[in-house]
């Protein structure tokens, strides 16, 4: 099998999921959420950041914690998927590397407490990352609220970042979700790339891996961007894989048909 690498002349392949945060082609949508991310990090409190899969919420994150002052924050990321809501305080209190407790209460106040003792005797803020929580019934959800409310409603010693899938918006219809709904001080959806957001995108990608010269011409990436409707990690999934039929093409350039043979291949 050929190298695709050497056949293009690239060092690496062009879309590493495990990319540098500093190397991040900065979208608009990527600068927006940003730009809320430090808003919730001087105000303290709840964020909720929703998006479609792939669009780069994870990323996003990754970036805003990797640019955390560890003086003054403590990031704490985790994946809560399916968890029920008497499995949630349990799970944070673990994530925390907190004393184990047999009643949810004594766990309910110990979390508390070590948001408050990390908060003004280290004055260290603690940052809960929940990821994945559309996946969250209203139970859980309820239980992150209870966490929230300190000294009667006016502190907020933590700050917890809420990030799931376009269906997390939708819970947070539900009648049942007012009292959280009106404890979230800022949200953002992130929308997918625009086409020409998507050219700049490919190209940055290519060019941090070593391409000297433009790969696909204006009309692949025009059909790049349709096919992947602006999701960078389609983008990234497609591209390479007109790649590899550029390559077993003999050629240096991808074409739009390209692009459709990989489109046919996903049926």
């Amino acid at each position: 099998m050929k190298d695709l690498l050497a056949w293009f002349g690239l060092k690496h392949f062009p879309f590493d999921k495990n990319i540098k945060t500093q190397d991040v082609f900065h979208t608009d949508s990527l600068k927006e959420c940003s730009a809320r991310l430090e808003y919730i990090k001087r105000r303290g409190g709840i964020l909720l950041l929703t998006g479609d899969p792939g669009v780069g919420k994870t990323l996003a994150l990754r970036r805003y914690v990797d640019s955390l002052n560890e003086n003054l924050f403590k990031p704490f990321y985790t994946p809560l998927s399916t968890l029920s809501r008497a499995d949630l305080l349990y799970h944070i209190n673990r994530l925390l590397g907190l004393t184990p407790r047999l009643s949810k209460s004594a766990i309910y106040t110990q979390i508390q407490r070590a948001f408050l003792e990390c908060k003004e005797t280290s004055g260290k803020t603690i940052l809960l990352i929940i990821d994945e929580a559309h996946l969250l019934q209203t139970g859980p959800l309820e239980e992150l609220r209870l966490l929230t409310n300190f000294k009667m409603d006016s502190y907020d010693p933590f700050i917890l970042i809420l990030s799931g899938q376009s269906d997390l918006r939708r819970i947070m219809e539900f009648a049942v979700m007012e009292p959280f709904n009106q404890r979230i001080a800022i949200r953002y959806h992130m929308p997918p790339l625009s086409p020409e957001e998507t050219r700049h995108y490919v190209a940055h990608h290519m060019n941090l891996a070593g391409a000297k010269e433009p790969i696909l011409d204006e009309q692949a990436l025009q059909a790049v961007h349709e096919l992947s409707f602006g999701i960078p990690r389609k983008i990234g999934a497609i591209t390479e894989q007109a790649l590899t039929y550029a390559m077993f093409d003999q050629k240096r350039t991808v074409t739009p048909e390209m692009v459709l043979r990989v489109k046919n291949l996903q049926g």
